[in-house]
């Protein structure tokens, strides 16, 4: 069966990229290509293309004003493609949808092209409409150019934050409330979340988690710590003009010179 294949992206260059690599394949009769999201939906609506590799961040329309403009039951077989937004692509994977992580290799390109084929088959079309219309529901919106993905959300000056995440473990998932963490510790592309009990681990930057947090309950102290400023008893002095967090619950953390005055004015809101 030849296949028909739609590339939405604003840079020329990926759209080049994944023409080049769709060429290898022996079952692609046509490639369309639309450079934003109005033009993608135009598209859609006039071709109906077997399958879309869909650009998450493009200017104006992005990808999922794409997916709500047409619908998740009438969208083909989709592949989404990122460069950055790591909140997103926990949506992705708990709904098991395909994505791209740019840059990506051609092993891994193959992989995502044999799922979307899989997609079109009649026992998959409803499957996958139901993990497209999950991907909306937990992309939360701020404005029209900035996507958060997560389970829910807060709400603080007009601006919502997540106040839970998903987190895998042996092979399932469950949802931790932000809450109830005291600290959040960077570990490279993971973080660590401390609650009073345990440690759970999630695979994200930590300056990626920050920008989804809301302000008012989190600051960062250094740059490998995140703290919740509910669990946050006192400041102590300390050598060479750090200061000592100490937590509610005996735990002391050191604050770095570099966000001393940000604690201080976390703080301060708190009272």
């Amino acid at each position: 069966m030849s296949l028909s294949v739609l590339i939405v992206d604003d840079e020329p260059l990926a759209r080049s990229r994944v023409k080049g690599l769709l060429a290898r394949e022996g079952d692609v009769r046509e490639v369309l290509e639309a450079e934003d999201g109005e033009a993608a939906v135009r598209v859609l609506r006039e071709t109906r293309p077997d399958i879309v590799f869909l650009d998450v961040q493009m200017p104006g329309r992005d990808g999922f004003g794409v997916i709500e403009a047409i619908g998740p039951e009438q969208m083909p077989a989709t592949v989404f493609v990122t460069a950055f937004d790591q909140h997103a692509l926990r949506a992705f994977d708990v709904h098991a949808v395909d994505y791209l992580l740019k840059p990506f290799d051609d092993e891994r390109f193959t992989q995502a092209f044999a799922h979307a084929r899989e997609q079109r088959s009649l026992k998959a079309v409803a499957r996958a409409a139901s993990a497209l219309r999950g991907v909306l529901d937990d992309v939360v919106r701020d404005d029209p150019t900035a996507r958060h993905a997560g389970t829910g959300a807060g709400q603080s000056g007009g601006t919502r934050y997540t106040d839970r995440v998903m987190v895998k473990h042996e092979g399932r998932s469950y949802v931790v409330k932000l809450a109830d963490i005291r600290v959040i510790e960077s570990d490279g592309n993971y973080v660590h979340l401390h609650d009073a009990k345990s440690k759970h681990i999630i695979r994200e930057t930590l300056s990626a988690l920050e920008s989804r947090l809301d302000p008012t309950k989190f600051v960062r102290i250094h740059r490998r710590l995140i703290v919740n400023i509910e669990a946050v008893k006192e400041l102590q002095p300390w050598f060479g003009g750090d200061q000592v967090m100490l937590l509610n619950d005996g735990t002391k953390l050191r604050v770095s010179r570099t966000f001393r005055e940000q604690v201080a004015r976390a703080l301060e809101g708190k009272t």
